[in-house]
């Protein structure tokens, strides 16, 4: 009854619903003074009526005269109703439908996601659209690598084929616009532009709800191969350790399938994978292989059944054999044991090329064999040709000053390499105070070897056990006992780590300034490396067990201390980019590390390189200039779009390009969608709590349309009428009054 009556007062004043009504009198008195007068005039008007004996029959006349005074009542209190209603705003809704290539995923084999998004939004009388209806303005738009706007009508001739889902931006370019919500039909599986979650934050504090509607399925059997490590420059025969990171999703755990390995065209290797229902580790050695120059490297899992994607099972890189051997230099005293079995080592080795230099001994050996030189290279010619420098047991004084100085350049700055081998009578304390003990891995502290006792015996350190140097290449129980053959030392030079020094062998329990002894320690001095060997009787490492683990030694060293020559690290200039895979439409970051003659950094305004693409005689090679980095002396900078997929090669102009190394890079035309294409239900439920919205699963669809309307905007608004001022009351005590005046008069009471 209430309710009719506040309705019909909202409908006198255009209010459609009326939240609130508070009833006022004037003069600050309460309401409830009102009824109190109404009372008082019912009791008056009855006390009139039987003082002047009015006859039964004349209730009218009573009536009126209760109404008159009642009016004359609200009029002398001056009543008011002070109404409180909403005004609702216009509600406009963005509908956001993801277009790209993994919506084309048939999770359950039947309608693909892209389909199941169309049917939700606007496919039936229970879709989406159907709810809101006309009470909601709605936009619609497409998602993919960018943002369009879209027709109800043109959604089913859409194809979902965008190679990137950038929700995130999508939605930020709604930040600025009239939003009420926004709908997100998606499987949330973003890979391009911002963070969608942040955006949904900024939506939330402007009061936008983002409602997500995720498609498709979290736990559709998957399995994808996420990266490939692996030294992508090796010599002819040489093993190359593969380590393969690898993804499934839990309902693939114990599953099994093979991974095939090709180089080229050729199958090389398979093995037998299980899954674990997560990401993994597996690492594959590949043997024996003889090919030569670039060839591309080729990893597949084979499929399983039910498996959502094929497309993320297959990775490609590209390996390049070297023809080059790596060149060293083996500088030493008298020929001791140590040099009788290393230079065998070193001869044996095919990878490498080795110059031996004798100091002491036949001067003329180098007449006889074409292995020796007569003296030390001259600086600034035929030093460069050697990657690695072997200092043995030779006096610091037979070198100049400025030999030394070149030898720590070529590290420093070439990236070369220097490994001093311990002798008693001049190395390493003769070098106390030259140039070459900066470059060292250790302290010298004093000018003769020291005693040390039997009972210290060598063995590798804890991180000498995670490399192959240390370890020799068996189990730590082996290792150790391998190098507690070389015991006892009887003496070894006094030495300390340097701050940075990696030690990988020590001597038992001795330390030094609180450090292990440093038997066997290297560092990274500049763009290369060092490392001091603290013993003259590595060679012990053949007692009992022949030359395998002495050899396993050496060859291990060398191969870790010339990496950078198997890099391509060992040029005046060094090209490089920041990794050898793209896909298309990603930029190639490439910098250049340019010295001059003098092994000092060129200061210029740009460093000038050729693109040009490997096997296609149609590609226009294009010179692209590299600028100066701030702050970085010979360091140089530009980013490089690659057109269409292909092999590429980046070498330097003019003079520089026999100073420089060769880059290439390889683009893909692969899709970043389909390599994790699970729907993300966690980005879903992230972007709804960050704007305050809420996941709408596919079967809840029938409650969108209530939880948007309470997103609806809302004006509260006032209205207070007055009614002892309205002329309508008025009128009525005036009709009253002469109403009840003609009736007394008509029934002669008056």
């Amino acid at each position: 009854m209430v309710d009719s009556l506040y309705g019909a007062l909202g409908k006198m004043i255009g209010v459609e619903e009326i939240s609130a009504v508070q009833w006022k009198l004037g003069n600050a008195l309460p309401p409830t003074f009102l009824g109190f007068a109404l009372v008082g005039a019912f009791v008056f008007v009855g006390w009139s009526c039987y003082r002047e004996s009015f006859p039964s029959k004349k209730g009218l006349l009573v009536l009126l005269r209760f109404s008159g005074l009642a009016l004359l009542v609200l009029a002398l209190l001056q009543p008011q109703v002070h109404f409180k209603f909403e005004k609702k705003g216009e509600s406009r809704v963005f509908a956001l439908l993801d277009r790209s290539e993994s919506m084309s995923i048939s999770d359950d084999g039947d309608e693909s996601r892209w389909g199941k998004a169309i049917q939700a939004f606007s496919g039936s009388s229970e879709s989406v659209l159907a709810q809101l209806g006309d009470d909601h303005e709605i936009e619609v738009l497409t998602v993919g690598n960018e943002l369009k706007s879209a027709s109800v009508e043109g959604l089913r001739d859409e194809v979902p084929q965008a190679g990137g889902s950038a929700i995130g931006s999508a939605m930020d370019e709604l930040k600025e616009k009239d939003v009420s919500a926004v709908l997100l039909f998606s499987d949330m599986a973003w890979n391009e532009g911002i963070d969608p979650v942040g955006v949904a934050g900024k939506l939330g504090r402007r009061g936008v709800a983002v409602f997500p509607v995720p498609i498709g399925k979290s736990n559709s059997p998957d399995a994808a191969i996420l990266s490939v490590h692996f030294r992508d420059r090796v010599f002819p025969g040489e093993e190359i350790p593969l380590k393969v990171q690898l993804s499934s999703t839990p309902e693939l755990d114990g599953m099994s399938t093979d991974l095939v390995i090709s180089l080229g065209d050729e199958e090389v290797s398979r093995q037998l994978i299980t899954y674990v229902g997560g990401q993994q580790i597996v690492e594959i050695p590949l043997k024996g292989q003889t090919r030569k120059g670039r060839v591309r490297l080729q990893l597949e899992l084979e499929g399983v059944e039910n498996e959502i994607s094929l497309t993320n099972n297959k990775e490609e890189r590209f390996l390049t054999f070297l023809d080059d051997k790596v060149k060293v230099l083996y500088v030493e005293g008298a020929p001791r044991w140590e040099y009788r079995y290393l230079r065998t080592v070193l001869m044996r080795d095919s990878r490498l090329e080795v110059k031996f230099l004798m100091t002491k001994g036949d001067p003329d050996l180098a007449k006889y064999s074409p292995e020796y030189i007569s003296e030390f290279p001259a600086v600034g010619e035929s030093t460069l040709d050697f990657d690695l420098v072997i200092l043995g047991d030779v006096d610091s004084r037979y070198f100049e000053r400025k030999q030394m100085e070149w030898m720590v350049k070529q590290v420093n700055r070439l990236g070369g390499a220097m490994l001093m081998l311990g002798g008693a009578a001049h190395t390493p304390q003769s070098y106390r105070g030259s140039p070459i003990e900066d470059l060292l891995p250790v302290k010298l502290r004093g000018d003769q070897w020291v005693p040390v006792p039997n009972e210290l015996v060598a063995s590798p350190t804890d991180e000498g056990l995670l490399g192959r140097i240390a370890t020799l290449g068996v189990e730590e129980s082996m290792a150790r006992k391998l190098w507690s053959q070389i015991s006892p030392l009887y003496q070894a030079p006094s030495v300390t780590a340097k701050p940075g020094a990696n030690v990988l062998v020590t001597l038992g329990r001795k330390r030094v300034d609180g450090l292990p002894y440093p038997l066997v320690a290297w560092q990274r001095f500049g763009a290369g490396k060092s490392m001091f060997v603290g013993t003259e009787l590595l060679w012990r490492l053949r007692k009992t067990v022949g030359r395998q683990y002495h050899e396993s030694f050496w060859s291990t060293t060398i191969q870790f201390m010339t990496l950078s020559r198997l890099l391509g690290g060992n040029e005046r200039i060094t090209l490089e980019v920041d990794r050898n895979r793209y896909s298309a439409g990603e930029s190639v970051r490439l910098h250049a590390d340019v010295l001059d003659d003098y092994l000092e950094p060129v200061e210029d305004e740009k460093f000038t390189v050729t693109v040009a693409k490997v096997d296609d005689s149609s590609f226009e090679d294009r010179e692209l200039d590299l600028r100066p980095v701030p702050g970085a002396k010979g360091f140089f900078q530009a980013y490089y779009l690659p057109p269409d997929p292909g092999d590429y090669e980046i070498v330097a102009t003019g003079l520089d390009k026999d100073k420089a190394n060769v880059i290439r890079f390889s683009v893909f035309e692969e899709s970043l969608e389909m390599r994790r294409p699970g729907m993300r239900l966690d980005v879903a439920e992230q972007i709804a709590k960050k704007s305050s919205g809420e996941v709408i699963r596919l079967d809840d669809l029938g409650t969108i349309s209530t939880k948007i309307e309470e997103r609806r905007p809302r004006s509260v608004r006032e209205i207070t009428l007055r009614l002892w001022d309205h002329p309508l009351l008025y009128l009525l005590l005036l009709l009253v009054a002469g109403s009840e005046w003609w009736l007394r008069r008509r029934l002669r009471l008056v």
